[in-house]
Order: C-alpha cells, then structure tokens, then sequence
C-alpha cells in the first residue's frame, strides 16, 4: 500500500457545522486537498502546536507528549488508514529509540494530527483514501479548464467562490473574494 505524507494548509472554523472545525490537508504535490472536520478542542490543541505556543499548563496533547517520551519513544508517523461512514480512521504508530519495533495505537485522527505535529513526525495516507476524499478540483478550473481568475466573469467567480465555500476550502475562498473585489472597484 503507498502511503504518502500530508500537511495542514489551513484551519478555520467550519461554515456548516457550527462548533466543529475545518482542517485542510494538502499532499507534497499539492495536488489534492481534503477537508477534515474536528472538534473546538483538538482545534485548539492543534493550533497551539502549529504556533509553537507554551500554555501554561499542559493540555491533553501535551501531556501524552511528555508520557511517550519519558518512555523512550516517540510517534514515528501517524497514518489517516480509512474513511467509513465519514469518519476518518487513524493510528499512532509508535517507536522505542534505538528499536526498529513499531507499536500502533488506534486514534482520531484530530488526536493522531495533535501529537505528530508535538513529535515533528509525519502525517501519511494511503493513495486510494487520499483519491477517495480528495478535494474535486474540477470546481476551481470549471468547465473550461481556466486557471487564471482574470480569465472568469464576475458572475462566474462568484459561482466560483460559493463553490470553494461549500468544500470550506477558505484560502481559495479569500483569493476568490480579493479578485471579486478587485473587479468590482475597477468597474466603478
């Protein structure tokens, strides 16, 4: 099975699902993104770890941080391995220093994501679920395959943007917004 390495590209609070969170993940090609939904906590947590923030008290994250290194060892990837009823499934995978024995751990993946991101390790997912959840990027180009926004009406990036806001893919959207506002200030 090819496993290949993701990385979050944006994160912001999810339009359809009040309370939940969009994390969007991008391959090293960026040539597919998917959207994640999680919870206000693990966003929390994961945004602390992105901005390298010290909190004064540990969080949940960082707790089991300290514990798996007090063991001698440390996340050695984490693996997003299936998707069944729109929720995602991952696990921890776990090594000893000096030790090639791996041991996995069955987790969210919001949890597999916060501590990867605290051990500087690895996101990976296999090609068929990347393919499976991918972004469909046929609604960025359109029909007829334009890539420059300058190349689309004003009526089409608006299309555009409320499709890009149904996939909660936001920095497109923001993009999408600068251009529209662009062609509406030239136009007056």
């Amino acid at each position: 099975m090819e496993l290949i390495e993701i990385f979050i590209v944006a994160m912001s609070p999810s339009i359809n699902s009040p309370g939940k969170f969009a994390l969007i993940l991008e391959d090293t090609d960026k040539k597919n993104r998917f959207p994640l939904l999680i919870g206000e906590a693990e966003a929390l947590s994961i945004g602390v770890a992105l901005e390298k923030i010290k909190t004064q008290r540990p969080l949940t994250h960082d707790l089991f941080f300290e514990v798996i290194s007090l063991f001698d060892a440390k996340v050695d990837h984490v693996w997003i391995k299936e998707v069944k009823d729109n929720i995602f499934k991952s696990e921890i995978v776990l090594k000893k220093t000096n030790q090639t024995e791996e041991l996995r751990v069955d987790s969210r993946t919001s949890d597999a994501i916060a501590l990867a991101l605290r051990f500087d390790s690895p996101i990976m997912i296999s090609r068929q679920v990347l393919e499976e959840q991918r972004l469909d990027m046929d609604i960025y180009v359109g029909e007829s395959n334009r890539t420059a926004y300058s190349a689309y009406t004003l009526e089409e990036l608006e299309r555009l943007l409320q499709n890009v806001l149904a996939k909660e893919d936001y920095q497109s959207a923001v993009r999408i917004r600068e251009v529209i506002a662009k062609r509406k200030n030239n136009d007056k």
